[in-house]
């Protein structure tokens, strides 16, 4: 059980060049209508993504998309999931079809759900156990600026147990554990040696694409305001976004099965197939 940052990458690569179309028209259909309709149907979305928008404004613009945007959200994520499991069953060793596929992704979803749900849990543990004794001596001693240790302790908690959880989708997905306690300990166990390399890896990862989509953003941003309040503007976003999602969604399945078949090994049909 091994882990190479650069093989990773070049796998995930591979996976996603060899299956572009038919992982092209799931990602389209499973992230990028979601996330269109959600920027049609949740009011004030280009106001909130605004790079010039009026703080107080901005403010009062959540509160009343807060309703719709958790309705259209959820069922938003549900859609996704099914995609996300679709797309990482389609490039598994399996190599089902793209019903099988989808069917298998629709399948999954209780159970990814369900493990988002732990991670939120433990996530919101730890950072109760964290910040709870940093505020309390940040007050005895009268050191406020104490307690602004404990938000980066928490997103280090946060990377973590993201890191420890990584490899839930490609075992409910590519070895069909569907109990979503069981995949993830499997993930917890897998990532358990090289938790640090796997770490640095997402965390890059996850660098370039904070950079880069906050250039979008603002860019395409803009660009909306111009377009004003109406329809347009909630197009031209939701275009930008939907199709940022759908390029992210599809290397993060890639490199979620490639890393997947790094920590695991051989699958029974390769070694199989060795001795054929």
């Amino acid at each position: 059980m091994t882990f190479d940052m650069n093989q990773a990458w070049s796998r995930a690569n591979v996976l996603a060049r060899e299956n572009f179309s038919l992982l092209a028209v799931i990602a389209g259909l499973f992230i990028l209508l979601p996330t269109l309709v959600i920027y049609l149907m949740v009011p004030g979305m280009e106001a909130l993504l605004s790079p010039s928008a009026d703080p107080e404004i901005l403010q009062e613009k959540m509160l009343e998309a807060a309703g719709p945007l958790i309705t259209w959200g959820l069922l938003g994520s549900i859609i996704q999931y099914t995609g996300y499991g679709a797309m990482v069953a389609l490039m598994g060793d399996g190599r089902p079809t793209v019903a099988e596929a989808l069917g298998t992704g629709a399948k999954s979803v209780a159970t990814i759900i369900a493990a988002f749900l732990i991670f939120a849990v433990l996530y919101m543990v730890a950072a109760i156990v964290i910040v709870t004794p940093f505020a309390m001596l940040a007050g005895v001693i009268g050191v406020p600026g104490l307690a602004a240790i404990a938000p980066l302790l928490i997103i280090a908690v946060a990377l973590f147990l993201m890191t420890r959880f990584s490899m839930t989708m490609p075992v409910v997905l590519i070895e069909k554990v569907l109990n979503p306690f069981r995949a993830v300990k499997r993930s917890w166990d897998m990532t358990r040696v090289h938790q640090w390399r796997i770490l640095v890896f997402w965390a890059i990862l996850g660098v370039a694409y904070i950079v880069i989509s906050l250039l979008l953003v603002s860019v395409f941003g803009l660009i909306a305001s111009f377009a004003g309040d109406g329809t347009a503007s909630k197009l031209i976003l939701g275009s930008v976004n939907g199709l940022m999602a759908m390029v992210v969604g599809i290397m993060l399945c890639a490199l979620a099965v490639a890393i997947h078949g790094q920590l695991a090994g051989p699958s029974e049909a390769d070694v199989t197939s060795t001795f054929e």
